[in-house]
């Protein structure tokens, strides 16, 4: 079992006030506020799944209300209610690798069970709202992220992106997670960095940014590779909802209730919201390119609805958006 800290500290993150007694120092403290925590984290026994637990893939399970995980070597997390996080660490595990799984997957099963539509990408602002870059583990979704941040574009959040009913993206942890040849390629020493996990050379990275407070999300990007030039498509009709499936964030936890709100948050969003994928040319650094493809084709959207959407109304604007950028 994780043993406690002498006391609980609190941090904010994803709209939401967190009371941990695990030391979370990749995160900035929120001091005292005087408002009661959404969240506890603890440390503590986290009984095994009973009987009637459903067990899925990966380690996952639900419990009723609660979403557990089995990380080999490394322990059990368990997320209650949307509330409460419980960390059962095996003994000697490094605190850095608790946390990895803590602010990873054990989080994004909480805010799953807060009836958040949960994406698996990095947010970043544009103007007074969002766009969202989708992606499988190592498709290149942060240095991308880390790109858009270089060009003065504030970087909302890492790997998980909440997506609230209205449609609105949380800032999460103020960090970014980068390889080291990302790193490099930015021109950033890793020397007073901190690991994500010793033996890697991946590191959290702060991320400077103003103060921000949930996003509109207008357009959203899966990111792919082909062999063939760089190239954004539109992703309509049911496709789309094949897309935000595939890129939800372990979305092995999708049965049940927990499918039903992810169907309907989607159906919800691609009524707000306009989704794209990016296909890239295998085995080309094309990180610079997709930055600019990706900003043009939101700078092509945003001067077509100024021109477009007053006359022709939000649903046949947004039809015409789609044409206009396939051709």
């Amino acid at each position: 079992m994780t043993p406690a800290a002498a006391r609980s500290a609190m941090y904010s993150g994803y709209g939401l006030l967190v009371d941990s007694e695990l030391p979370l120092p990749e995160l900035g403290s929120a001091g005292s506020t005087g408002a009661p925590a959404d969240v506890v984290v603890r440390g503590g026994t986290v009984p095994a799944p009973g009987p009637s637990a459903t067990l899925l893939p990966l380690g996952l399970w639900l419990d009723g209300d609660r979403i557990g995980v089995d990380v080999p070597d490394v322990g059990r997390f368990a997320a209650d209610a949307g509330e409460r996080i419980t960390v059962d660490a095996l003994p000697g595990t490094p605190p850095d690798v608790v946390r990895l799984f803590l602010l990873g997957t054990a989080f994004g099963a909480l805010l799953l069970q807060r009836g958040h539509l949960v994406l698996h990408g990095n947010a970043f602002r544009v103007g007074d709202a969002c766009a969202v870059v989708l992606g499988h583990s190592g498709a290149g979704k942060s240095t991308l992220a880390a790109e858009m941040h270089r060009r003065g574009h504030d970087v909302l959040s890492d790997d998980v992106v909440p997506i609230d009913a209205a449609g609105r993206a949380l800032p999460g942890w103020p960090r970014i997670k980068l390889w080291q040849d990302a790193l490099d390629r930015l021109g950033r020493d890793s020397s007073d960095l901190r690991r994500i996990r010793a033996e890697h050379a991946k590191f959290h990275v702060p991320l400077d940014r103003a103060e921000l407070g949930p996003l509109p999300v207008r357009w959203l990007y899966a990111l792919d590779r082909y062999d063939g030039p760089l190239r954004i498509t539109p992703v309509t009709g049911a496709a789309v909802f094949t897309t935000l499936h595939e890129h939800a964030y372990r979305n092995e936890l999708l049965v049940g209730a927990h499918r039903r709100t992810h169907l309907a948050r989607s159906a919800a969003l691609a009524s707000t919201a306009r989704l794209a994928r990016v296909d890239r040319p295998r085995g080309v650094d094309s990180v610079a390119a997709s930055a600019d493809a990706i900003l043009a084709d939101i700078h092509h959207d945003i001067h077509h609805d100024i021109h477009h959407d007053s006359r022709l109304g939000p649903t046949a604007a947004r039809e015409e958006r789609h044409v206009a950028t396939s051709s």
